[in-house]
Parts: structure tokens; sequence; C-alpha cells
């Protein structure tokens, strides 16, 4: 369930955007300044959803509802063609992930001590 999500992100000029929107680029509008894309495998989608679903969601002042945390850490890059990024990694947060680990501990040893149904057997 440990995973890891890489993430670039990039300093947008008008030039980047024009390249993006082509024609429907429009000098006049307001774009985001910095601009990225994640790419999740299929290992990792399988592990994010897990971790998510397997977290105990805790009230956050800030939305004022149940939240899941996902730690980032960041590192200034430099991509191959010179330009300079942020390069960001999102993983599960230390806490959330021990909380889980102790809850699944939990789950696994009184499943364990509980006796298994036995199937019934049939004369035919």
């Amino acid at each position: 369930m440990d995973f890891k999500l890489p993430l670039a992100v990039f300093s947008q000029d008008a030039e980047d955007h024009k390249k993006r929107y082509k024609e429907n680029y429009d000098p006049n509008k307001n774009y985001p300044k910095y601009s990225g894309v994640m790419q999740i495998t299929e290992d990792q989608i399988i592990k994010l959803c897990e971790y998510v679903q397997k977290a105990k969601p805790e009230h956050s002042d800030f939305h004022g509802e149940g939240v899941v945390t996902i730690r980032a850490t960041g590192y200034l890059n430099e991509a191959k063609s010179g330009k300079k990024y942020i390069g960001l990694n999102l993983e599960p947060d230390y806490k959330t992930m021990k909380a889980i680990e102790e809850a699944d501990a939990n789950d696994t040893s009184s499943s364990d001590s509980t006796p298994k149904k036995q199937e019934e057997e049939f004369p035919f």
C-alpha cells in the first residue's frame, strides 16, 4: 500500500500556453503560472486507492469535514532541456499509514481467534 506518485511542476509563460492551447489561446486570459502532469501507473493506482479507502478521515478545520492526508515532498530539478521545475512526490502520511497498519493487524488477530464455520457436508 506504500505508494509514491511523482509530479513535475514547470513555470509557464505565454509561449508555453500558446503551445498547449494552440488556436484557443487568448492573450487576455489569466493562465496559471505553474503547471504539471502526474501519470499514475496501474500498480500505484491500486496502492493509492487502498490507502484512501483504509484511512480513517480526520477532521480538518480548513475543510470543515474529514480528510485523508497525503504527504508531499519537493525538490528543485532541471529537465534535459535546461528548464527548471519542481519535482514533487506524493506519498502516504506516516501517522495515517501507521494507523492503517495497526487497524489491519487488529483485524487479522481478531479474525484468527474466531472459530471458522465448517461447511456442511451433503450426502449427495
